[in-house]
């Protein structure tokens, strides 16, 4: 089945090329009449296009023929009123002449089907497009370096406190020393000996103490 669809499809697009190329012979052929008449063809020259026919009818009260010197086609005797029509499909130029009176010569000018020339589309013209112009970033300034001034090495300032500081460091150390002292030299009371050692150890102790509270004034003045 589906074969015989293919087939069925083939013929019909064979059939409609065909038709297709006869198109321009159909519409462009033409019959161009040439009349037998006082024992000659009117006009003796006739021109047609490729596809075109030519027709031959007499007009005088005896027979004539109209035949080609090349044998291209040759009429029967046309009486008075009888016509003979010939189709060219090849272009060229044909001569012709009656078979009874060899006198009457014509020709037949065949020219070939020119195509017209397709018309030019015109080209559309781009229309410009307007481009905003590019946009310059600013430049920046070139930066100097600017050169920053070294500070001079600053010498430390002595501390004002050093000497005080150490006078109290010292000052705990000396008492201590001179209570140690005191308490070394400090004999134990003997109850024994009386009051001279008591009392030679309180002077010593009062002594000490009051060179260690003289000496913590005079520093601290």
């Amino acid at each position: 089945m589906a074969v015989r669809r293919a087939a069925v499809a083939w013929a019909v697009a064979i059939i409609a090329a065909c038709g297709l190329l006869a198109l321009p012979l159909v519409a462009f052929a033409a019959t161009s009449p040439v009349t037998i008449q006082g024992s000659a063809f009117n006009p003796p020259t006739t021109t047609v296009h490729v596809g075109d026919t030519v027709t031959w009818t007499n007009r005088d009260a005896i027979g004539h023929t109209s035949t080609s010197d090349t044998a291209k086609w040759d009429s029967p005797v046309l009486p008075n009123g009888g016509s003979f029509s010939f189709t060219f499909t090849v272009a060229g130029t044909f001569t012709y002449h009656c078979s009874i009176h060899t006198f009457m010569k014509g020709s037949i000018v065949v020219q070939a089907v020119t195509t017209p020339a397709p018309t030019p589309v015109p080209t559309p013209v781009p229309t410009p497009v307007r481009t905003n112009p590019p946009t310059v970033a600013p430049t920046a300034p070139p930066t100097t370096a600017t050169e920053t001034p070294t500070a001079a090495p600053t010498s430390a300032a002595p501390s004002a406190t050093a000497s005080p500081t150490v006078a109290a460091a010292e000052t705990p150390t000396a008492s201590a020393s001179a209570s140690v002292v005191a308490v070394q030299v400090t004999p134990v009371p003997n109850p024994g000996s009386g009051p001279g050692p008591l009392l030679l150890g309180a002077a010593a102790l009062a002594v000490v103490a009051l060179g260690a509270i003289a000496f913590f004034l005079v520093r601290r003045s």
